[in-house]
């Protein structure tokens, strides 16, 4: 009887001889099952463990087994798919090609998530009617990879469709779509993508899959400035909940806040408005440590920095921070003004009292009037509102719950 356990442990450790004989043993031998314990283990693997796993199993397939790998398709990892693609591109002929094809077009989703990797480094246009309904799949790894397939066959016809699906009034069609350009990988429609992100109602996902397409600081320094800092802003506020605070690196999110820093010399209220909600955030996660608490050392570690760095700033810093925030009340948008109220809340700005009240009677966006009320309560600056004149503007009706609800 085959001891899994025993080929397991010697195939991640380190002992390159038992290592290298154990990675022979899974491929000749083709175990479905060693592959699916390697599998669940894989997330609790340092980097460098699945790198020397990877290199075993690249050694240990040849022209006589490499037909072997396909078996592990029935088991889907992402750890593995690109191995798995490029070992047999490595080896590809039409039979494995037709092979693989018809598990794109007849397998499980697994199969078919494997299958359209491969794809991506055989992009053989045989498999652009499969690739193209996968694309928009509810499986993320089936659709990532079908779209990146799509992206090294220069595909016109899904592109057009991701850029249409853009301007869907349904917000995971939207995100659908973001997805698909940062698999297609070239060619992306900024512009529209911000739009997008700017009339959905969950902007903190598409903002954080925007760095995975274009940095940050380049979008800073470009035409999209100003889309750039919302993308900024949406995703601080969804760190931690929506978005992974791993993530972190991929932002390259101490970068981004340090070239903030440095570059508020121009008196923007929105970067003031991005700086204090981020420090706000960063004692939070640091203060509160279940935060972090599952994260590894160097997550915890860039969390930490970013924190020094906001608190390495003096107070003449921070306040002229909360002075410049309050230059965005002035704005006619109301979602620019929407926006800034957390902060106002958080740093208990009764000197933005004064400009509220005056917004407040020609408000006409019913959030809009309920948040600046929500706000004007927290700073206990309520005195001389009548809200009943604001009950009878207001027509929806979990609204006016809120704002009945501020009368106690």
């Amino acid at each position: 009887m085959v001891n899994s356990e025993s080929y397991l442990k010697n195939l991640t450790g380190k002992e390159e001889n038992q290592a290298q004989a154990a990675a022979d043993y899974l491929i000749n031998s083709a175990d479905v099952d060693l592959f699916k314990k390697l599998v669940d283990k894989s997330d609790f693997l340092f980097d460098f463990v699945r790198n020397n796993i990877e290199k075993r199993i690249k050694k240990a397939v040849n022209t006589n087994n490499f037909k072997n790998i396909v078996k592990f398709f029935s088991c889907y990892s992402n750890y593995y798919d690109d191995l798995f693609a490029e070992i047999l591109a490595e080896h590809a002929n039409q039979d494995l090609t037709d092979e693989i094809f018809e598990l794109l077009d007849k397998g499980n989703i697994s199969q078919k998530s494997y299958a359209a990797k491969y794809f991506t480094y055989i992009p053989d246009t045989v498999a652009l009617e499969p690739l193209s309904k996968y694309a928009f799949d509810e499986n993320e790894n089936l659709a990532y990879n079908s779209a990146e397939a799509l992206g090294q066959m220069q595909d016109d016809v899904s592109f057009d469709i991701a850029l249409n699906l853009l301007t869907s009034k349904d917000d995971f069609e939207k995100l659908k779509a973001v997805r698909f350009f940062v698999a297609y990988g070239n060619n992306y429609p900024l512009k529209e993508i911000f739009i997008a992100m700017q009339e959905s109602k969950m902007p903190e996902n598409i903002a954080g899959q925007i760095p995975y397409m274009v940095s940050i600081i380049q979008l800073l320094n470009s035409e999209f400035k100003n889309e750039a800092l919302l993308t900024i802003d949406n995703i601080i506020l969804g760190l931690g909940e929506i978005l992974p605070l791993s993530d972190i690196f991929q932002f390259e999110l101490f970068d981004v806040i340090n070239y903030l820093v440095s570059n508020n010399d121009k008196n923007s209220g929105k970067i003031a408005e991005i700086l204090l909600k981020t420090f706000s955030k960063f004692q939070m996660f640091c203060e509160n440590q279940e935060y972090i608490f599952d994260e590894n050392k160097d997550t915890k570690h860039e969390v930490n920095s970013i924190l020094r760095l906001l608190q390495s700033k003096g107070n003449d810093f921070w306040n002229k921070q909360k002075q410049l925030v309050l230059t965005e009340l002035d704005s006619k948008n109301d979602n620019i003004i929407l926006s800034v109220l957390p902060v106002l809340v958080e740093y208990k700005q009764v000197e933005a009292v004064p400009e509220l009240k005056k917004i407040l009677p020609s408000a006409s966006n019913e959030i809009l009037i309920c948040e600046i009320l929500g706000t004007l309560k927290s700073l206990d600056a309520l005195d001389g509102i009548d809200l009943n004149i604001y009950l009878e503007k207001v027509q929806n009706s979990n609204i006016k719950a809120v704002i009945e609800n501020m009368k106690n």
